[in-house]
Formats: C-alpha cells, structure tokens, sequence
C-alpha cells in the first residue's frame, strides 16, 4: 500500500460490527493493491486472534474514490475469535500497517445478521469454511443459514442456567419436545466440552394450559451435575436429534446459594405423587440430589476446630457423640443432667456443632454450661453442616472410647448409671452389632421400643422405618430386658467403635438425617452381627425438637421417600433377607 494511497484515501472502513458469544462479526471494505489484501487483528498487549475474511469486489467504492487501476476496493466479511468486548481494544492492519483508529468507525449492532446479509455469493459455502477454520465460535448465528436450515426449532425457555462456587451446574427450563433427556453438554471458554447426566421430565401444568397440551404432558426439565472441579463452564448446549440446538450462557451464582436452599427449589418441581414415580427408581432424580448433596465427599478435606472443657477423661468407656443444629439450648438440660450422674465421669461427652450459623452463640453456651455444671465435655465444628450422618462420623474421628453412643441432643436420661448399664449389657450379648434402649414420651408413652421395616402403603417398594407401639402407655408393653429386633432408631445408639468405624460410619450420602439409622443395622446385618433392645433403660425422648418442622412447601417429606428410595436401591433385597430371618 502506498504512502500516497494512505494520505489520501481511507484505507480501509468497518460499517457493521457485533460482538456475539465469543467473537466479533464484521462488515465494511477496504483499499489495495493486493488481492486479496492481508489483514490480521491484535489485542492491546499485541498477541493476534484468529481470524476469517471473506473478499468479495466493491466497485462502487472504487468509483467513490476514483482509484487508479493498480488499487481495488474489497468488501470484506471479517469474523474475529475474541473475549475481547469492547471494539475499541481491537488493532487492525492491512498489508502489515496499522490501521488508523479514525479509519474504524462502525455502526456498533446486536446481531449480526445485518453483517450476514451482505455475504454475496455462496451463503452455505461461506459458513462451512468459517465453521472449519475458526472452533470456539457460536455456530447457532448462522445455522438457520446453513445445513441446518431445514431442521424445525424448538420452543422452549430455560428459566435457570448456573454454576455454583461449588461448581455444581442447575438447570430449569421447558421444552416442547419430549426427547430432552441426553445430549446435554457444557462448554469451556476453549471449546472443552462436558457430558452432564440427563434432564429429569416433570409436569408443567402452566406450559400445558398456554399450549394446549395433554394433561400428562411433561414439558418441565431439571437437572443438577456436579462438575470436575477443573472445568469452568461457559455455555449450555442440548442437542435434541431432528431438532435445532438448544442453548445458553451459564451464569455464576454467589456463594449464599446454599446446598439446602438448592434442595428446597429442586424438591418443589417434584411431584412424588405420580403414578408409577417409585416403580422406575427415577436414577435422575436420585442422581441430581446426591450431586446437589455431594454425600460422598462431605467428609473430604474438612479442617475441624476441636475445643476441650474441662480435664477428659482419658481411657473412657463410652464416646458420646451428640450433633448440634439448630436448637443449641438442648445442651444445658442434657449438661444438667449428665453433671449430676457420676457414673458419667466414666465416658466422654462430644458435642458435633452441625449448625456454622449458630457457632458463636454455642461457644458461648458451652462456656457458660461448663462454668456453672463443671462437667467436662469436648466440642468438634467442621465449619459447614454434614447433617446426622456427617455429624456423627466427624464426632466418632475425634473418639477415644472403646464404645460410640450415637445420641440426639432432645434425648434425657431418667436414671443414675445407664450408660454403663448399657455397655455391660452390651458386652454380655450374642454377636452384637448394635444396642438401642426404649425412649418414651415425658408423659411415660413409647416413642421408641425397636423398629421394623415396613412396606409403605402409598409407595409400595419403599421400606419405611416403623415404630410398633409408639404411643401406647409404656407400662402396657409386655417384652424382655434385651431381645433381638430387626432396628433401632438413631437417637440412641450403642456400638463398639471398630465395628462402626470398619462399616464405614453412617452413609451420608442420606440427606438431612433420614434412614441413616436402619442403613446402619442393615451393614451389621451384612458383617453377620445382631440389632438388640433394651427395655430396662428408659431415656425422655423430645423426638425432633432438635430441628425446625415449620417451613414452607412439603420438601422434607419429600426427602424421606427419596431417602427410602436410596435405601431401596441400594440394598435391594437385603431387607427382604433381614425380614425373613426376624420372622
């Protein structure tokens, strides 16, 4: 290019330009001797993008600048790979010369389908050479353009697209098409791709009623994917075969989106009622909620905060392991009553702080209950909530007794010497696995006298936790001092350590402290050992005042089939097993 060109002409001039999911698209024309003329485009910091030109002749420019002969003007499609969104930080040259920033002076558009417009020649040429050359750029803008013309488009709404700072993807939308079930796949910003578990389909009357469909139509999808903690997603794509591509942005959403608020609004979208909902075991569903919980790893990488109260004994008999959400007061009236029991001198009491929203009115509790009881007990926080399950294992690592009592915060002794009562009673026994005692009501009703595992009514195949005789007076109950039952409840516990810490503790892959008890029973059962009551003992059972029942929606209800649902699939006939060896 001439120095006589760039005095006086400009050389080179971008009409159109849009930014659109990672690159620029333009159109304008530009004044060479060259054909075609080299063009290239730099960042700020000078490292060059990649980039597409399409020429094509512009003679009415040559006729507007009256060029000589040796000098043509070329219109020009420019497509540049960029993160870069702002125009202004883009650098250009021709023929190696940069390019005036007063040469550039494009009408800045939304879409680039005016830019589209402007292509001359072969359209569907023009966008399998740039789909060939450049990889990370978002090929639905011209797809409608290309092969994919004739493919219908699917209506449909994506109402949340995020990641968490746990990188755990969410998803909401509807679809009107009934085959968005795989294919959904998520893309890095260097066009890394990862598969996601399939969408779960549910029923959205609203989409139903705007569209006039089926009553049974399932036009709602959920889905929920712990991603690798390496790959930081960018954009949703769903493939759906025979249809359009369905896609998004992915948007980070802050830290406060906790885990149960994330349960809450999956669990709303559910509908347990369904016919046929249990029959199929719904993987999906169970799936998306062990992702969103992330039970498997809950006890990885945890930096604990233990604090001592007193001088521990140190060869206890017992290890006392309690878990503490929410209703830290329980603590003062169990204190009370262990201070006042010598035989608790014997053991050691740990407190498993399972609440971090409430972690500096505990520390304040525990130091005030200490100072007036002078009972000494050891307190364990992780720094997030585990729930029963996590609670109790973290408790049962900081352990020094020979036995684990697994006891809720709302359980109260009635008499002096129970726990050793226990562990010697325990000791005494056939092949014991486990040992739970009678719990009753303040008012002297069965709350707790052994469960069994019943078949649900409403939801045949899942087997829940059943209570026989709760309620009834506990003086009506005619049993044994200790006799083998099929389970006993979580509130009270009594096992050896190294048979719970060889089972692997309790599983927390349960959520919120559901079925973590009878699991337990059933991995004794598998180790040949027996699940005993004792009837003699009698402990005050508050049964879940420890947690709050009054919350919006039925989610937690909905948690405990889901829950039986896991247990279910997880054991499949070992209850079965269990049930026929008790009969």
């Amino acid at each position: 290019m001439s120095s006589e060109l760039d005095k006086n002409h400009k050389t080179m001039h971008i009409d159109y330009a849009a930014y659109s999911e990672r690159a620029w698209y333009m159109s304008g024309w530009v004044v060479s001797d060259l054909n075609p003329p080299p063009m290239s485009v730099f960042s700020k910091n000078e490292m060059p993008y990649e980039v597409y030109c399409e020429y094509f002749e512009r003679k009415d420019v040559a006729e507007e600048l009256n060029l000589s002969a040796a000098n043509k003007a070329y219109g020009f499609i420019l497509v540049i790979e960029s993160y870069e969104t702002n125009f202004q930080n883009l650098n250009f040259t021709v023929e190696n010369q940069a390019v005036p920033p007063h040469f550039l002076d494009p009408v800045l558009i939304d879409s680039p389908e005016v830019i589209f417009a402007s292509i001359q020649g072969d359209k569907e040429s023009f966008f399998a050479n740039l789909t060939a050359q450049l990889k990370n750029i978002d090929c639905s803008l011209f797809t409608q353009q290309s092969e994919q013309a004739s493919l219908p488009l699917i209506t449909h709404y994506i109402d949340l697209c995020t990641i968490t700072d746990t990188n755990l993807f969410y998803l909401t939308g509807w679809a009107l098409t009934e085959n968005v079930l795989e294919n959904v796949v998520l893309e890095d910003a260097e066009g890394n791709i990862y598969q996601v578990t399939e969408c779960y389909r549910y029923l959205r009357n609203d989409i139903n009623s705007k569209f006039n469909l089926a009553g049974e139509y399932n036009a709602g999808f959920l889905c929920a994917c712990r991603l690798p903690f390496d790959f930081k997603a960018k954009k949703l794509i769903i493939k759906v075969p025979g249809y359009s591509l369905m896609e998004a942005d992915i948007e980070i959403t802050p830290s406060h989106f906790s885990k149960t608020a994330l349960l809450k609004q999956y669990l709303s979208l559910i509908n347990v009622h369904t016919a046929g909902f249990f029959d199929g075991g719904q993987p999906a569903v169970l799936r998306h909620l062990a992702d969103i919980w992330q039970g498997e790893s809950l006890m990885e990488g945890l930096s604990s905060k233990v604090n001592h109260f007193g001088e521990l004994n140190n060869d206890p008999l017992v290890s006392v392991i309690i878990p503490i959400y929410g209703r830290y007061d329980f603590l003062q009236h169990q204190l009370l009553a262990f201070s006042s029991d010598a035989d608790m001198q014997n053991h050691e009491i740990i407190y498993v702080l399972d609440d971090p929203r409430i972690e500096r009115e505990f520390n304040i509790t525990c130091h005030g209950v200490f100072n007036t009881f002078k009972h000494p007990f050891k307190t364990i926080h992780a720094g997030k909530n585990l729930g029963f399950a996590g609670a109790n294992n973290l408790g049962a690592s900081i352990a020094t007794g020979k036995y684990i009592l697994a006891l809720n915060s709302d359980v109260m002794p009635s008499k002096k010497g129970w726990l050793s009562r226990l562990a010697e009673k325990f000791a005494s026994l056939d092949s014991p696995g486990i040992l739970g005692t009678k719990l009753v009501y303040e008012d002297e009703t069965i709350q707790h006298i052994g469960m069994v595992f019943q078949d649900d009514a409403y939801y045949p195949g899942i087997w829940m936790n059943y209570h026989p005789h709760k309620g009834m007076p506990s003086h009506l109950i005619n049993t044994k001092e200790t006799e083998l039952t099929e389970l006993v409840t979580g509130a009270c516990m009594l096992m050896e350590k190294d048979f719970f810490i060889s089972v692997g503790g309790f599983d927390t892959r349960y959520i919120l402290g559901d079925f973590e008890d009878s699991d337990l029973c059933l991995k004794a059962y598998r180790h040949n050992k027996k699940i005993y009551i004792d009837t003699q003992e009698s402990l005050y059972h508050l049964e879940r005042l420890s947690q709050n029942l009054v919350d919006s929606g039925d989610w937690k209800y909905k948690l405990t089939l889901l829950n039986g649902l896991y247990q279910k699939e997880k054991w499949g006939d070992a209850i079965k097993e269990v049930k026929q060896q008790n009969v």
